[in-house]
């Protein structure tokens, strides 16, 4: 075998998968508009049909427990991560002070001083000892409800 010069297989494999697409596309082109689109629509199925596979279930059948108290929660507008407005008293003291609920020992809260004020003074407030804003009302920070979400 004289003047055979074996080509490395993978440039041959590549050189057959380039010679196979050609002719396929070649073919493609050459035949009917209809057979072009009969092979170019979809053969597969875009939408699952709910009676053959089931529907999927609603998170808030599986939930239990404390999970499923925070979906209700969350359905009922009341998101336990998103800010919550707590309106000051009209008259608060040393004594008598604004409370709001804290899981931690310490809270960061704002008061708008002046109902028409744009500015928001913010301060941290600590469980046990209430503190005054400078507009003169008072806040303390107190345990929160361990179930509260």
């Amino acid at each position: 075998m004289r003047g055979f010069k074996a080509l490395p297989v993978s440039l041959t494999l590549s050189k057959m998968a380039q010679l196979c697409a050609r002719k396929v596309v070649t073919n493609l082109m050459r035949s009917p508009p209809g057979v072009t689109a009969l092979l170019s629509r979809r053969t597969f199925a875009t939408e699952a049909n709910p009676e053959d596979y089931g529907y999927y279930p609603d998170p808030l059948e599986a939930a239990t427990g404390r999970e499923k108290k925070m979906l209700l929660a969350r359905l009922a507008g009341d998101d336990r991560y998103e800010p919550k407005v707590y309106y000051r008293a009209e008259v608060s003291s040393r004594e008598k002070p604004n409370l709001v609920p804290s899981h931690f020992d310490e809270r960061i809260i704002g008061c708008m001083c002046e109902p028409d004020s744009g500015h928001v003074n913010f301060m941290m407030i600590r469980k046990g000892s209430p503190k005054r804003c400078e507009c003169g009302h008072w806040f303390k920070a107190i345990d929160a409800d361990p179930e509260s979400v």
